[in-house]
């Protein structure tokens, strides 16, 4: 199974804006299983623009600071347990 299939829940509701608890631990634990999805940096920058919209502060997104983050990350994909409250 691919980071994609078990994490397809995770993906989608991040890529809606709508991914709960979203804090700095879980927003790298989404950018380490994009890191191995096809287009995983722009499907980071989509996501974090939907939320910071959603949330009602577009300011707070920086499509720099993501790329600078972006290409330290080690692409360790997360346990599942990590993303409990999200049915998967």
């Amino acid at each position: 199974m691919t980071p994609d299939e078990r994490f397809e829940r995770v993906i989608d509701l991040f890529l809606a804006g709508k991914l709960p608890r979203m804090n700095h631990a879980r927003h790298i634990a989404v950018a380490n299983i994009l890191k191995h999805v096809p287009d995983g940096r722009a499907l980071m920058h989509l996501g974090l623009q939907v939320t910071a919209t959603r949330k009602g502060v577009p300011g707070k997104y920086s499509r720099e600071m993501t790329d600078r983050y972006w290409d330290e990350l080690d692409g360790t994909l997360p346990d599942v347990t990590a993303f409990d409250d999200v049915v998967i």
